[in-house]
């Protein structure tokens, strides 16, 4: 009975994460604790940022209690300022599940919509690239430009070096890699096989079967079957993260600064 009952407590966790970690689901009224927290987030990293005198910078938020997965933020965006349409302004371009589906879409937000969300805490994180980085990841998130390494069949576990699904932070990550090698195709294929090259490693997260099996039937936003046959086994899937992207862009030595709060 107790390790059903762990057992049920770490199905809770998985599905809790779903409606946080890059999903527009929400459940949540907005009340003035919600609004007000969130001002204070924007106007902090409104500060931050323009300090930094960047231009594109990454934020990550935490959506969801992930210390049972050795995590602390869950979901990230580019903050782009004066992106075309919005002068003066920062702008977060980031990926979502469309609630209850298995597509996503690109949305671009100001920096209090992207804190709107029912979060688990208001802790953020800040990356600056430095600035040739910045510049290039800047150029892919034109408009004519930004939805070329979009794959809208959504998968919250997506394997990183698979080609069917992709989640949000993944989508990051592809961003990323085209930018740092501009020559090579804009295609999922290209950016996966520059990664490899490049040393990028994803984090594991450890799915038990009966997580997995409830995973499966209840989220249609999740899926496996783009894991190699060595995860299915192992239970140990590969997937993108925050944490592996920040210890990727510290690999390739593209990091201005990083803030955390």
């Amino acid at each position: 009975m107790k390790e059903f009952k762990y057992c049920l407590l770490g199905l809770i966790i998985l599905f809790s994460t779903t409606a946080q970690a890059g999903t527009t689901c929400t459940q949540n009224q907005f009340k003035p604790e919600l609004f007000i927290n969130a001002s204070r987030s924007a106007l902090a990293i409104q500060k931050d940022l323009n300090r930094s005198a960047a231009t594109v910078a990454l934020i990550a938020r935490v959506g969801s209690n992930l210390q049972k997965y050795g995590l602390h933020y869950s979901h990230i965006g580019f903050a782009v300022k004066n992106y075309p349409g919005r002068p003066g302004q920062w702008t977060v371009l980031h990926l979502l599940n469309e609630c209850g589906t298995t597509n996503s879409s690109l949305y671009a937000q100001g920096l209090m919509n992207f804190f709107m969300d029912n979060l688990y805490s208001m802790d953020y994180q800040i990356m600056i690239p430095d600035t040739a980085t910045q510049n290039k990841v800047k150029t892919m998130l034109m408009p004519d430009t930004v939805k070329q390494m979009h794959n809208s069949h959504y998968n919250m576990i997506a394997y990183p070096f698979s080609a069917k699904y992709q989640n949000s932070n993944q989508w990051i990550l592809e961003v990323i890699a085209i930018s740092l090698n501009p020559n090579t195709p804009h295609s999922h294929t290209a950016a996966q096989h520059y990664l490899l090259k490049t040393g990028y490693r994803p984090s594991l997260i450890h799915i038990n079967p009966m997580e997995k099996i409830g995973a499966s039937m209840f989220n249609k936003h999740i899926a496996f079957d783009d894991h190699p046959f060595a995860e299915q086994k192992s239970h140990n899937f590969s997937t993108v993260t925050v944490i592996s992207i920040e210890n990727y862009l510290k690999k390739r030595n593209v990091l201005q600064k990083i803030i955390n709060k």
